[in-house]
């Protein structure tokens, strides 16, 4: 690390000016990786909260046309196929009901 002093001005306060060596030398490329691995991690992260709501919507949207018809599927969801980020938040909902209202687990209802 360099500190390099400038000369004082007469207006103001002399002031420090402080350059951080090889900086410059990450450039576009290492900007590219930090920014790619800060979205790994957070995607790593979405899936370690969601994984299990996100397979259970990726099967609920494949098995969904063979068992029910879609005047039924036009009806629940709007449309004749099923949209799968509908299908992940109806289940992200059902599996906080079922987590508050399961008996033995902590609840902020019972305290």
């Amino acid at each position: 690390m360099q500190v390099e002093v400038l000369p004082p001005r007469p207006e103001a306060e002399p002031r420090v000016k402080v350059r951080v060596a090889g900086v410059q030398a990450l450039g576009v490329l290492g900007t590219l990786l930090a920014l790619m691995t800060m979205l790994a991690a957070f995607g790593f992260g979405m899936l370690i909260l969601f994984g299990k709501t996100l397979l259970a919507a990726a099967i609920v949207k494949l098995l969904w046309p063979a068992i029910f018809s879609s005047e039924f599927t036009s009806w629940v969801f709007g449309s004749q196929s099923v949209p799968f980020f509908k299908v992940f938040l109806l289940l992200m909902a059902a599996g906080m009901v079922v987590r508050l209202f399961r008996p033995g687990g902590s609840s902020w209802l019972r305290k």
